[in-house]
């Protein structure tokens, strides 16, 4: 922030630092050579750890998802840098569930007071319904409000890496190779919108698991109730999901057929392939790619909102030589 007698309250300026240390490991190994037969594998995993070692004033600053989509407006800031800790952590509310029936008092049929040792999700206790949604009050004040925000999430991973196996045998080859990335959450923003429609847009069609919401025959903690989404564009640990994955990312086939039977067709070399992209993934995730980040800064990793999933490819191929 700057003062406002230049005409801007705020300028862009390089005021952080931080430090990443981390450790990378890689082993080629020969697992089996015999006659024509060969198979070799590449094993790699790689190691971060950020830290961030100054800010302006040792300020915290928060990023929001304004910019990605005008259905997250208000834009909630659902990250913190914050000094001494990692970057691009996720800050929100806790989910605490879904205020039942014994949460309120029933002083007349259809009237439901809020029960004076439950907290207040944000909105005022007296529009509070059973069903609505529930956050965790951690300063004990008996409100939800920006003091019981706290870290929900960590966007970085522990881990990365990929396996990779090459087999040939004469002019056959084959390459299979796996990619994964382990300890990281996302921070999945469809469910905002099409499970609970936390925006309110009375148009917009949810998903299926929308179907097991509140209701008094159905009192779930899973899914708030149709209209109890509570204040808008709230971040929260509801929709904090682990993006660990394991994927089958390339598989590819080749043949050289042998000279002698191509000979006669005054060929020198010929040769066909086959090769499939992001085949499986073996993933808790929800939503429908793991392996997503809409946003580009380093300080806002690992949101996911009508991103595109990585298509699974397959090419065919023939190679000759005359």
């Amino acid at each position: 922030q700057i003062p406002f007698s230049t005409g801007y309250a705020t300028t862009t300026k390089n005021v952080g630092k931080i430090k990443n240390e981390g450790l990378e490991l890689s082993l080629n190994t020969v697992n089996l050579k015999r006659g024509a037969f060969t198979w070799e594998s590449n094993f790699n995993i790689s190691f971060n750890r950020s830290k961030i070692l100054a800010l302006t004033e040792s300020q915290t600053l928060f990023s929001d998802v304004g910019g990605s989509s005008a259905t997250f407006s208000p834009a909630p800031s659902l990250w913190a840098a914050k000094v001494g800790q990692p970057i691009s952590m996720f800050h929100g509310y806790v989910f605490d569930g879904v205020y039942q029936l014994a949460d309120f008092e029933n002083p007349a049929p259809g009237i439901y007071e809020l029960r004076p040792s439950v907290p207040a999700n944000g909105n005022t206790r007296a529009s509070i319904k059973p069903g609505d949604i529930k956050y965790r009050d951690l300063n004990g004040d008996g409100m939800v409000n920006a003091f019981d925000q706290t870290v929900i999430g960590r966007a970085e991973p522990v881990h990365t890496g990929g396996f990779s196996n090459n087999l040939t045998y004469k002019g056959l080859s084959l390459n299979v190779f796996f990619q994964w990335s382990q300890g990281n959450d996302i921070f999945n923003g469809n469910r905002l919108v099409f499970e609970g429609n936390s925006q309110y847009s009375y148009h917009t069609n949810q998903f299926a698991t929308w179907a097991d919401r509140w209701s008094p025959e159905n009192p779930t903690n899973k899914n708030f109730r149709v209209g109890g989404q509570g204040p808008t564009a709230r971040g929260s640990s509801r929709v904090i999901e682990d993006g660990s994955y394991l994927r089958l990312k390339t598989v590819s086939l080749g043949y050289k057929i042998p000279s002698k039977l191509i000979r006669k067709f005054y060929l020198t070399n010929l040769a066909v392939h086959a090769s499939a992209q992001n085949l499986l993934t073996w993933t808790k995730y929800t939503g429908l790619d793991p392996e997503v980040s809409v946003k580009n800064s380093t300080l806002t990793q690992g949101f996911d909102y009508s991103a595109y999933p990585h298509a699974q490819t397959m090419v065919f191929g023939i190679n000759a030589s005359f």
